[in-house]
């Protein structure tokens, strides 16, 4: 017999996030939409932003979560939650992040992010993320998003299908810069709920957060 190694039971936070996120495939009906972009204006706007504020500069995570955040107020059908068969249309836009921590995933939620400068939402990104590193993070944090941004990006991956947070209709991956030809090149996909939401204009929500990325600065 081979050597077996550690044991465990799914329990705690790692339970509680595997019931969610099965109420979620249970409950929902996922399609993904996958796209890339030019990044060529995102890599030159954080790089300008490295150069002048160091270690204060916002990240990739805060400068796609900001473009995100200017384009869901034109689409209210993206920008939206689902209790059982109930959609409502969220007039805020309010913008959960996956952070990855010893004590498992939390995605604790940026609010008002169309109101809020790059800046202050880089500073909220980290406040969260210390937060929820640390494992004092409330579940008022935790909770009133009606949109999902998750980036592995930083691990090399350019394409995923991240499972939709509930109660949100949509969830973007944001994957990795590439360098391809004469440009860098971003990569994203978007699943949505296809209950709520249907193929066309969940590809003009990507295509307008494509368009947004390229047109940074």
């Amino acid at each position: 017999m081979p050597e077996m190694g550690r044991s465990y039971r799914i329990a705690g936070l790692r339970k509680a996030i595997a019931d969610r996120l099965g109420y979620s495939l249970r409950n929902s009906l996922p399609v993904a939409l996958m796209t890339d972009y030019d990044a060529s204006r995102l890599i030159t706007l954080y790089n300008n932003y490295k150069q002048t504020r160091g270690k204060e500069s916002p990240s990739i995570t805060s400068i796609v979560i900001k473009a995100v955040g200017d384009v869901l107020p034109n689409h209210p059908a993206i920008n939206a939650v689902v209790e059982g068969d109930q959609v409502t249309e969220v007039d805020e836009v309010n913008i959960a992040v996956a952070v990855e921590t010893h004590r498992g995933l939390y995605a604790p939620t940026i609010k008002n992010v169309e109101r809020k400068t790059l800046f202050e939402v880089e500073d909220e990104l980290r406040r969260l993320t210390a937060r929820a590193m640390e494992g004092s993070i409330t579940m008022n944090e935790l909770t009133g998003h009606s949109f999902t941004v998750s980036n592995l990006g930083h691990l090399d991956v350019l394409y995923f299908t991240p499972i939709i947070n509930p109660p949100d209709a949509c969830i973007l991956g944001v994957g990795a810069v590439r360098s391809e030809g004469t440009y860098p090149k971003g990569h994203l996909t978007l699943v949505f709920d296809h209950r709520v939401v249907d193929g066309a204009p969940a590809a003009e929500f990507l295509r307008e957060v494509k368009q947004k990325l390229e047109s940074l600065g």
